[in-house]
């Protein structure tokens, strides 16, 4: 067992908040106890604690949280990204993307598995080569998965105007790793992703979801030829994926859609 003491004011508001039920904070003579063998080290317990007084081995302090936006401008924000499908053929500097995937591991997780890294394919002629992967892997499956034939359709006109359909003449895509007995990869990834996208409009990128090559990539049964073609170690697998660059087209307008829906029971 590995325990962690820590003196404090004994108000309890970490127990209350711990996520295993409890299990891993108990009060002692001088204040609480961490159990480090049931804590999932999320960081909650230091996060509520009204007197600072906690502190936890295994998870450092973060800073205290600024002022949030009002909900008119946070809402306001959220309905201004797009899906960029128009993309300058030069990528984004690396500098760049560093600052983009490091807000990926703040994203919610599954019990804090966390467990998403990222391959970023960088520069026009590999995602090209990816994409010429991508159009002969389908087009050998579809004959045998008829619910695949969309993907024929795409590939055709593709052909036919000269046009990538598949990552939309991104110069760069985001491909989201994790361990193949990862307990919640796919989730994992896309609350990642889903992240990095929000941010990327105000580093001045553009994103898209790589959704026709996800239908193929993160599904292991599919993808090996993708796993050799990016020399992935054994263990990893491919999760999530995202277009990104510098956009060539500019929006003025907010997004538009369909009028909410809610049911209470």
């Amino acid at each position: 067992m590995s325990i962690h003491d820590i003196t404090c004011s004994q108000c309890e508001t970490c127990i209350q908040e711990c996520d295993p039920l409890g299990a891993a904070i108990s009060l002692t003579d001088n204040g609480v106890r961490i159990d480090l063998d049931y804590c999932i080290v999320c960081g909650h317990c230091m996060a509520v604690c009204p007197t600072d007084e906690m502190e936890h081995p295994l998870s450092p302090r973060q800073p205290l949280m600024d002022k949030l936006p009002t909900p008119e401008a946070a809402a306001m924000y959220l309905r201004s990204p797009r899906s960029v499908r128009q993309y300058k053929k030069e990528g984004a500097p690396r500098e760049t993307l560093m600052r983009l995937l490091d807000i990926g591991r703040y994203a919610q997780t599954g019990v804090n598995t966390q467990g998403i890294s990222y391959l970023v394919v960088d520069g026009r002629e590999k995602v090209e080569a990816l994409n010429a992967l991508f159009c002969e892997t389908a087009l050998k499956l579809i004959p045998e998965h008829p619910e695949m034939a969309r993907l024929a359709e795409v590939i055709e006109l593709q052909k036919e105007r000269q046009e990538e359909r598949i990552f939309r003449g991104a110069p760069q895509v985001i491909l989201a790793l994790a361990d193949k007995d990862h307990p919640r990869p796919r989730e994992n990834a896309q609350f990642s992703l889903t992240f990095i996208a929000l941010l990327a409009p105000t580093l001045g990128l553009g994103t898209c979801w790589a959704g026709y090559f996800e239908t193929l990539a993160i599904r292991d049964c599919f993808a090996a030829p993708f796993w050799k073609f990016l020399n992935l170690a054994d263990n990893m697998r491919i999760r999530g994926a995202l277009m990104v660059g510098l956009p060539d087209v500019q929006f003025r307008r907010l997004v538009a859609r369909n009028p909410l829906s809610v049911e209470w029971r």
